[in-house]
């Protein structure tokens, strides 16, 4: 398995991937020559501090909506990595999302919010491991960067054997960037097929070539191979971008910073991003992040164009191109 694909459909409403406009995106990946998508769900949650999680009607696409959108992709020859997403609707970022564990200040009163948490994730999962394989999807992300429940160790297992009763593809997961100084790895990620991290690791240099990008990436190159070699399973860029915006090689992930266009540092990225692990054995590839912008970013909008995440009509989707047409 190797990943040469883009994310489509992030914070895309009910309706969305039926949609003329959401079938004309889905288009323009298949004539890019992507290998694959990442096609998201959103599963909402009331707030970072709530016990369940829900199909919302306003946000989470139908089953029968995604299977459709599956089938497209198929018929073009793209493979599929379904990845449900969790947004909290008080828009606090998943990664916050974290519990006390039980306590019993109150003689006889003992609330187990984690395993309450967990009960309701495993029953989402399941459910959309399930559709996996009823669809032939050929990839299952069972989360992404909920970074505070990342070191519950007695409940992760569970989850992926939940989703392993109903799917028999390979399961991932989307870990948070890999800081330096931070523990990166936890021992159930070794019972995933392979491991998903987010990849937005900049650099200081002003306006870089791809080659000084991929100089520069060779900490994040020996840290991300150390994860792999501790849980001995490959590992991919579930998530990895850039927006085209001046000085955006310096830090990929920004958002709400304002600047003006500059398509060629997107561009720089991505193929310095490839430059620097196309010959790591353990590494299978990324997920650019994005495709479509579906939230309104006014500073986005600038007179030389767009300088958002997305790739298309910019340079650096001629460098996902190419690289797709690679062997």
């Amino acid at each position: 398995m190797f990943i040469k694909g883009v994310s489509f459909g992030f914070m895309g409403k009910n309706g969305y991937y039926r949609s003329e406009v959401g079938q004309r995106e889905a288009d323009n990946i298949c004539a890019t020559g992507a290998k694959w998508v990442a096609l998201i769900v959103t599963v909402a949650q009331e707030r970072y501090s709530s016990m369940r999680m829900f199909a919302d009607y306003v946000y989470t696409p139908s089953d029968v909506e995604l299977a459709s959108m599956v089938r497209k992709f198929h018929a073009a020859g793209v493979k599929v990595m379904l990845k449900p997403m969790i947004e909290c609707l008080d828009s606090v970022w998943r990664g916050n999302i974290r519990f006390p564990e039980k306590q019993m200040m109150i003689q006889g009163i003992c609330v187990d919010y984690w395993a309450e948490w967990f009960g309701h994730y495993a029953d989402c999962m399941e459910h959309y491991g399930r559709f996996c394989e009823e669809n032939g999807v050929e990839l299952f992300c069972i989360g992404c960067e909920l970074l505070g429940t990342e070191d519950q160790e007695a409940f992760w297992p569970g989850v992926i054997d939940r989703v392993r009763k109903v799917y028999r593809g390979p399961v991932t997961y989307n870990a948070d960037q890999l800081w330096a100084n931070r523990e990166n790895c936890h021992d159930w990620y070794s019972k995933l097929d392979l491991l998903g991290i987010s990849f937005y690791t900049g650099t200081e240099r002003p306006n870089p070539t791809p080659s000084e990008i991929a100089a520069d990436l060779k900490e994040a190159v020996e840290r991300t191979a150390a994860v792999s070699r501790k849980l001995g399973i490959p590992l991919f860029f579930a998530e990895c971008g850039a927006r085209s915006v001046v000085d955006g090689t310096r830090l990929p992930w920004a958002y709400t910073n304002s600047g003006d266009y500059d398509g060629a540092a997107q561009a720089n990225y991505l193929a310095g991003v490839i430059e620097a692990f196309s010959s790591c054995d353990w590494w299978r590839g990324l997920m650019w992040w994005k495709w479509d912008e579906q939230q309104k970013r006014p500073h986005y909008t600038q007179p030389g164009g767009d300088t958002g995440f997305t790739i298309h009509g910019k340079p650096a989707e001629e460098v996902f191109r190419k690289w797709c047409a690679e062997s």
